[in-house]
């Protein structure tokens, strides 16, 4: 099983950010139960602007989204700036948008059977919440399983709050794993899930 931890940050990979202490927990959960965990900074790659399925551009996208394609957990992890997530992360969402029509081996959608988690950082941004339903809703259109408490919005704030919020990206995470796990054995059912299927079915009149 393998976990995808994308950091949306807007910072340079060489900065410490409040996004990364997140990413911290959530990786160091996922290496304790013997989890194959990979970290992209998307900062760090050149993604260029798009809602497409093209594979064949001259950017780093490619290589990211294979990355996706092979993950059983997906997390999303953005800061919050002017009651927003980040445009790395509205930018990821776009591009995986490109490919709500591509099909897995089943005939269904090609991120179902994956599980999506979020972090946000800065839990005390009155947007932090609403930027997390935002992405929520994306990645469940997508095809992506969101498990209880598929969040971690959280403030970085000091030595009192650290407790409560490795406790809420502890859950996150653990949740995404056992879904993960669940799906592993007992996969999403073909009936009704194939794209074409879906196509045809006939409005009630």
């Amino acid at each position: 099983m393998k976990a995808v931890l994308l950091n949306c940050s807007l910072e340079k990979g060489t900065k410490i950010t409040d996004t990364e202490k997140l990413l911290d927990q959530s990786a160091k959960i996922f290496q304790k139960e013997k989890i194959d965990v990979e970290r992209i900074h998307l900062r760090d790659f050149d993604i260029k602007f798009g809602i497409t399925s093209r594979l064949d551009s001259d950017d780093d996208w490619p290589f990211i989204f294979e990355k996706i394609v092979g993950a059983d957990v997906i997390i999303l992890a953005t800061p919050i700036a002017m009651g927003d997530k980040s445009s790395l992360a509205s930018l990821i969402l776009e591009r995986l948008q490109g490919y709500h029509q591509m099909k897995n081996r089943k005939g269904q959608g090609i991120f179902y059977n994956k599980v999506g988690g979020i972090i946000v950082a800065d839990g005390e941004d009155e947007g932090s919440r609403a930027a997390a339903q935002s992405m929520h809703y994306r990645l469940s259109m997508l095809g992506f399983t969101l498990p209880p408490h598929a969040s971690a919005v959280c403030s970085v704030s000091g030595d009192k709050n650290w407790e409560h919020v490795v406790s809420d990206v502890t859950r996150m995470t653990y949740n995404s794993l056992y879904f993960a796990e669940l799906l592993e054995f007992h996969p999403i059912p073909v009936v009704g899930n194939r794209i074409e299927e879906t196509k045809r079915v006939p409005r009630e009149s």
